[in-house]
């Protein structure tokens, strides 16, 4: 008499393979999500920069983007880094914290090359040009952000201000 079923070595193959495969969608699900976090938070940076210039035209008043990449943070600010602008939806401080924002977790500023010497303030007149502060930019500035391994650039583009 046969009796229909499965030995206990193929089991233990079936289940092997199911573990494989499971590692392979987790580690590829995870890099997913990384990579739609980074894209994310380079998104709202460039909003926030945009938002920043566009308040300096229509204010009259200059505006600007102060980063701190020691911890992790950038916040707007009209005419002094001291007052920061507040967010128009939340009405709270227009401030980005990566450290505590579980929305870009594990999300960080890499580097900051706006002007010369590198600052981290990157500030627009009421023409939306684009200066580190003080003096209008002679190149481009670019804000990299990482997570893990994986890097996103925002270029802000000297003269026009526009960022890329």
């Amino acid at each position: 008499m046969l009796k229909k079923g499965f030995t206990f070595i193929e089991l233990i193959i079936l289940l092997l393979v199911l573990a494989i495969i499971s590692v392979i969608i987790m580690t590829d699900l995870r890099s997913s999500v990384n990579a739609t976090r980074l894209d994310a938070a380079k998104w709202k940076l460039k909003g926030d920069i945009i938002y920043a210039q566009r308040l300096a035209v229509t204010q009259q008043v200059n505006h600007g983007v102060i980063f701190d990449p020691a911890t992790e943070t950038y916040s707007v600010y009209r005419q002094s880094t001291s007052t920061i602008v507040n967010n128009p939806l939340s009405g709270a401080p227009l401030t980005e914290d990566y450290t505590t924002d579980s929305n870009f977790k594990g999300v960080v500023i890499d580097s900051t090359s706006i002007g010369s010497p590198t600052t981290n303030q990157l500030e627009f007149d009421s023409f939306g040009v684009p200066s580190d502060g003080t003096t209008v930019l002679s190149a481009d500035a670019t804000v990299t952000l990482g997570l893990g391994a994986s890097t996103s650039a925002i270029t802000i583009v000297k003269n026009t201000g526009k960022v890329n």
